[in-house]
C-alpha cells in the first residue's frame, strides 16, 4: 500500500493562471533582459532629458524608454493570451492536474482522464517562486506548476517549508514595493 502523500492540490488553469504563470517563469529565468531593458530605458531617458531640449526626437526617446520599462510582460502575456485562444478555438478545456507530493517527488496527474504524467524528483527542481496568490514549481525555464495558495488552506506555510526542506531551494517571492515595505512592517512587528 502506498504511503499517503504529505499535501494533494487540484489545479485548473483558466487565462489568468496561465498569465500569472508566464510572468513569474519571466521573473525567475529572465533577470538579464529584465535588467538591460531597466538600464537601457534609464539611460535613453536621461540622455533625451540632458541633450534633447524638447525636441521632436527627445520626445521619441522618452517615449520608447518609458516603453521599454513599462512592457516587461508584453512577451509573456502575448505567449499566455495565444496559448488560451488556441486552446479556445480547438475547443478544449484548459489544463487541469492534480498534485500529490510525496517522499521524493511530486507527482502530476492530468484531469479529468486520470492520466499519471512523468513525476518531478524535488532534486530536479530547478527554481521555486511565489506571489500573492499561488507557490510555483519550475521543471526548467520552459515548464512549470501553480499550486494555488487557497487549495493550501492553512497548510500554506506548512508547504512552504516542506517544498523548501525537499528541494534544497527557496521561494523567490515577486512583490510589489509596497507589498514589500508592508512585509518588512510586519516582520518588525513581530520581531
Amino acid at each position: 500500500m502506498k504511503a499517503k502523500p504529505a499535501f494533494e492540490v487540484e489545479m485548473k488553469h483558466d487565462e489568468e493562471t496561465l498569465v500569472a504563470l508566464s510572468h513569474m517563469q519571466y521573473d525567475l529565468f529572465c533577470t538579464r533582459n529584465r535588467t538591460a531593458r531597466s538600464v537601457l530605458s534609464a539611460v535613453l531617458i536621461l540622455f533625451a532629458l540632458l541633450y534633447g531640449s524638447g525636441s521632436w526626437w527627445s520626445l521619441l526617446i522618452i517615449a520608447y524608454g518609458c516603453y521599454l520599462m513599462t512592457s516587461t510582460y508584453a512577451q509573456s502575456n502575448r505567449t499566455a493570451h495565444k496559448i488560451a485562444e488556441q486552446l479556445r478555438a480547438a475547443n478544449l478545456p484548459f489544463p487541469a492536474s492534480r498534485y500529490l507530493f510525496e517522499t521524493d517527488r511530486m507527482r502530476i496527474v492530468s484531469l479529468p482522464d486520470q492520466e499519471e504524467l512523468s513525476p518531478l524528483p524535488y532534486g530536479k527542481v530547478l527554481q521555486l517562486g511565489e506571489d500573492m496568490e499561488a507557490y510555483y514549481l519550475f521543471r526548467d525555464e520552459h515548464g512549470g506548476y501553480r499550486i494555488p495558495k487557497a487549495a493550501l488552506g492553512e497548510k500554506e506555510e506548512e508547504f512552504r517549508k516542506y517544498v523548501q526542506n525537499k528541494t534544497g531551494k527557496r521561494f523567490i517571492r515577486r512583490l510589489t514595493p509596497l507589498r514589500r515595505v508592508l512585509d518588512w512592517m510586519r516582520s518588525r512587528k513581530m520581531g
